[in-house]
C-alpha cells in the first residue's frame, strides 16, 4: 500500500506532462518506464497474494504458523488441535483482501496510463495524417504547376 501511495503522484503528475505535450513521441517514451514498473509491482503483488492463498487452502501450514502456541504445547507434551488456527487465518485473510484491494488500485493505474498511451498514440496518429495530407495538397499542386509549365513550354518551342 505504501508503494502504491508512492506510485499515484507519479502517475498523476506524467499524465499531466503526457497530456500538455500530446504531440511529442517523448510523452509515449515517459509512459512505458511506469507501466513497466506498475505491471513488475503487480506481479509481486499477484505472487505474494497466491502464497497467502495457498497457506489459507492448507489447515497444517497455518498451524505451523502458531509457534508460540506450538512451543507451549511442545513443553506441556501435547499437540495443537488441527482448529486452533482461526487466528492465523483471520489475519491471512485480512492480508489477501488487502493485496486484493493493491491488485484493484493497480489495474486501474494501470489501465490510466494505457488510455493515455492509446490517446498519445492517436493524436500522433492524427498529426500524421495531417502531414500526410498537406504533402498531398503541395505534391498536387507541384503536379498542376509542372503541368502548367509544360504546357506553356511546349507552346513556347513554337513547335505547333
Amino acid at each position: 500500500s505504501r508503494r502504491l501511495r508512492l506510485y499515484e503522484p507519479i502517475v498523476n503528475s506524467l499524465m499531466d506532462r503526457v497530456t500538455n505535450e500530446a504531440f511529442s513521441p517523448s510523452g509515449l517514451h515517459k509512459l512505458v518506464p511506469v507501466k513497466d514498473s506498475l505491471q513488475h509491482f503487480e506481479m509481486n503483488v499477484k505472487g505474494a497474494l497466491g502464497c497467502i492463498t495457498d497457506l489459507l487452502s492448507n489447515d497444517e501450514d497455518m498451524l505451523d504458523l502458531l509457534l508460540t502456541e506450538k512451543a507451549l504445547a511442545k513443553q506441556n507434551g501435547e499437540t495443537l488441535p488441527l482448529e486452533s488456527h482461526e487466528h492465523a487465518e483471520i489475519l491471512l485473510e485480512e492480508y489477501a483482501r488487502r493485496l486484493n484491494s493493491i491488485l484493484l488500485e493497480i489495474d486501474y493505474l494501470l489501465q490510466r496510463v494505457q488510455s493515455k498511451q492509446d490517446m498519445v498514440a492517436l493524436s500522433l496518429d492524427a498529426y500524421r495524417n495531417r502531414m500526410i495530407r498537406t504533402n498531398l495538397y503541395l505534391t498536387v499542386g507541384g503536379i498542376s504547376l509542372a503541368f502548367g509549365t509544360a504546357v506553356a513550354g511546349f507552346f513556347g518551342m513554337n513547335v505547333v
